[in-house]
């Protein structure tokens, strides 16, 4: 700047000048209240519980104080008369037309759209803080029964079959092993789906269920196999159990699609190869967080209130595929109460029959209707008055066939069979299904804490849960599933298997082979350790697990379910050869 004086160049930081030593003049700095920018500012402000890391240093003083500006000296250029140019102090202005320029001089500015971190959007800060919030449950102990609030697994539904053909020579009266290939995220090391990894079962726990098979797959009439599978969320949505469902129904025929709950207790609960709806506003109770202390929860683990008339379940023949195609009758479970309600039955919308569930309190019920015609029959149930708690329907077909339950219930694990399900509720309810295999699924939810004092307990919850189903169900077959392999990050990012699995695992087959049951290694049959870091990492049909490193995808689940299917026929051509080598 210039001495206004003697007209010599000072510095700009100079109090006095150098050549007169007159005190210089210049413009000082003025704080400015900008209101015009203040509503625009509060918009990037954090939604609530937002981690302050996420903003750096100079965004976070910004966000605090979004209206403030610092006012400094503003130059202008004029040009003298040797032709150059010479930055010279404006005049010193009052503050409110400083301040009225400035924000007049911001105004075109404010409507410019600000470029902003991703991570500074409300959308993104929003998503993350119901991320933390969903997460919660798998990381405080206290808080396990809201697991519920997981991620929607929806979109975990739809199957693409694959075709049949070789022999497997490597295994002795084996079944015929699928050429089913499905590439790893590598396209370089191919998941097989085959025989390789059969049941483990040195007593022959399974063969009441082969021999049931065995009078299914001769067409003797009327002969159904049935079987009943329990497990936790990676069987909600029925993906797996679909598959073998299907898989087995091609095979030796399509009897029914099985047990069904009245209402969706989970938004991604599901099921294949039928059409099911459901309304009124059902209260559902899961055993997985309970409201009640009777233990009633029927065979599926979850009841269903209905105090007033206007709730309903639909059960119709699938739209696509090749089995749940006729249903030709319906069994419906429920609860008897002192002062029960009424509900109504019907098929095809006619023949509607009424159901008082008035009875014996705290006795199992139930209700069968058959349709006056086999085929493509609809089923309904609907609430009339009264108190009534149901549990679900059964759909079955005259056989012969096979009819395959899928009881998943999130968040579960085998000690709620144990500890929270009443014991004569629940044989009464195994008694009336009678299913001729029993598969125990669990370990998913048990992998998340499995300290020394935790396994010690998982093992006493699955000896009791043996115990129950054996004392209900003398001559049943019994298979332990293993939990599949699931991932967690370790340091840098990288994906491993969880290390409780394999202890998991290994607590399974110990306990099925003291107790005479069958043991199937879902874990090693899938790939063992590492699995979940290869399905993560596939693009497109190769990715085989969703971001929580637990629950398969569509082409995932197949893969299990083929898996599941094969160890069963392999073990079914075992059998019938060791009785034809008996004639």
């Amino acid at each position: 700047m210039n001495c206004q004086s003697c007209g010599k160049t000072v510095r700009e930081t100079a109090r006095f000048c150098d050549a007169c030593g007159v005190r210089l003049h210049t413009a000082p700095s003025r704080i400015v209240i900008d209101l015009s920018a203040k509503k625009e500012e509060q918009v990037a402000l954090p939604a609530p519980f937002t981690p302050s890391f996420l903003f750096p240093q100079a965004v976070e003083k910004k966000r605090r104080f979004p209206f403030i500006h610092r006012d400094k000296p503003v130059k202008e250029i004029v040009p003298p008369s040797n032709g150059k140019e010479e930055a010279k102090p404006v005049e010193v202005k009052s503050a409110a037309p400083v301040a009225k320029e400035a924000a007049a001089a911001s105004a075109p500015k404010l409507e410019e759209k600000r470029t902003r971190h991703v991570l500074l959007t409300k959308p993104a800060q929003t998503i993350l803080c119901v991320l933390i919030l969903a997460a919660l449950p798998l990381f405080v102990p206290g808080l396990d029964r809201f697991r519920e609030m997981l991620p929607d697994f929806r979109e975990m539904v739809s199957f693409n079959n694959g075709a049949n053909s070789q022999g497997d020579s490597g295994i002795p009266g084996g079944a015929p092993a699928s050429s089913d290939t499905t590439y790893s995220s590598t396209e370089a090391s191919p998941v097989v789906v085959s025989s390789d990894n059969p049941i483990v079962d040195p007593a022959h726990a399974m063969d009441n269920f082969y021999a049931s098979l065995a009078r299914t797959d001769a067409k003797q009439p009327g002969a159904i196999t049935r079987v009943t599978h329990y497990g936790d969320s990676p069987i909600t949505n029925d993906g797996i159990t679909a598959t073998v469902r299907r898989l087995l129904q091609t095979r030796f025929g399509d009897a029914g699609h099985g047990f069904i709950l009245m209402d969706r207790p989970w938004a991604w609960y599901g099921h294949q190869a039928i059409t099911y709806t459901s309304g009124g506003g059902w209260d559902n109770n899961p055993m997985m967080g309970g409201k009640t202390g009777d233990g009633m929860f029927g065979l599926g683990g979850v009841w269903f209130n209905a105090s007033g008339a206007g709730k309903y379940a639909r059960f119709g023949p699938a739209a696509e595929g090749e089995t749940g195609k006729t249903f030709s009758r319906m069994d419906v479970y429920y609860l008897q109460q002192a002062s029960g309600g009424q509900f109504s039955v019907s098929v095809n919308g006619a023949n509607s029959q009424t159901v008082s569930t008035t009875g014996t309190a705290g006795r199992s019920g139930f209700f069968e209707m058959k349709a006056p015609q086999a085929g493509a029959n609809t089923f309904e149930v609907r609430s009339l008055g009264g108190d009534v708690r149901l549990f679900g329907a059964v759909l079955e077909n005259d056989g012969p066939g096979v009819v395959y339950d899928s009881l998943g219930v999130n968040g579960a694990y085998a000690g709620l069979l144990a500890s929270v399900m009443n014991e004569e509720h629940w044989r009464e309810q195994l008694q009336h299904r009678k299913p001729d295999l029993v598969v125990i699924n669990y370990g998913t939810n048990e992998s998340q804490y499995a300290s020394a004092d935790q396994m010690e307990r998982y093992e006493k919850d699955l000896r009791e849960v043996i115990r129950r189903v054996r004392a209900a169900l003398p001559q049943a077959s019994i298979l332990i599933l293993s939990p599949m392999d699931r991932g967690q990050r370790a340091a840098g990012g990288k994906i491993i298997t969880k290390p409780s699995i394999p202890m998991i695992v290994e607590m399974q087959r110990r306990v099925a082979l003291d107790t005479g049951c069958a043991f199937f290694d879902t874990f090693k049959a899938m790939g063992g350790e590492g699995t979940m870091a290869k399905w993560y990492a596939g693009a497109g049909k190769n990715h085989y697990v969703g971001g929580d490193l637990t629950h398969p995808t569509a082409e995932g689940a197949e893969i299990v379910g083929r898996l599941i299917y094969e160890a069963l026929n392999d073990g079914y051509s075992k059998y019938k050869a060791r009785q034809k080598s008996r004639e």
